[in-house]
């Protein structure tokens, strides 16, 4: 048998994906208090996870049609009021289950995996407007009072522990106590 090195490709079309991101009106902690992201300019503070403040370097934002949005309810991970994130924005999650499962104490879950939790849902897809600061480093800022939301940095570098859709379920599942909404993957 001969072997052909021949290989031939498929006409495609290149995907645009989504870009993690905030809704405008998201409440993002600031120097001066709660600003809506879409707000925000170069130079303001923001408070981060970790108690600090950093300055925003700029913020990105991009128009989307048919993106993927997933409402998280007011009272969710401490939220004070409904969130509207895209299907691959990351939530940081701590606890005891999260140290169990992965050997840190906190980790960051896109909030896609979240269906079904505490009522997040999926909303009808639509033309939207995102939103994303940026800083020197990867920082998770305070959004709606409560939630820890992962902005990237300009250096590229990943510091925090990111779960896949899998392992966000494992973990959803064993904080609700075996009590989770449908599997949207299944």
């Amino acid at each position: 048998m001969l072997l052909s090195h021949h290989t031939a490709f498929a006409e495609f079309t290149p995907v645009d994906l989504p870009l993690a991101g905030m809704t405008c009106g998201t409440l993002i902690e600031t120097t001066q208090g709660w600003m809506p992201v879409e707000r925000l300019r170069a130079g303001d503070r923001v408070a981060m996870g970790d108690g600090g403040f950093r300055a925003v370097l700029n913020l990105e934002s991009r128009e989307q049609d048919d993106a993927p949005l997933w409402r998280v309810p007011g009272g969710t991970f401490g939220a004070c009021s409904d969130l509207t994130l895209t299907e691959s924005q990351y939530l940081a999650l701590n606890g005891r289950d999260c140290h169990r499962l992965f050997g840190v104490p906190m980790v960051l879950v896109p909030a896609g995996a979240l269906a079904g939790f505490q009522g997040v849902h999926r909303i009808a897809p639509a033309h939207t407007r995102t939103y994303v600061p940026r800083f020197a480093t990867e920082e998770l800022v305070w959004a709606q009072t409560g939630l820890r939301v992962l902005c990237p940095g300009t250096d590229g570098e990943a510091h925090y522990k990111r779960l896949n859709y899998g392992q966000a379920r494992a973990l959803l599942l064993m904080m609700s106590g075996g009590a989770l909404g449908a599997d949207l993957a299944a």
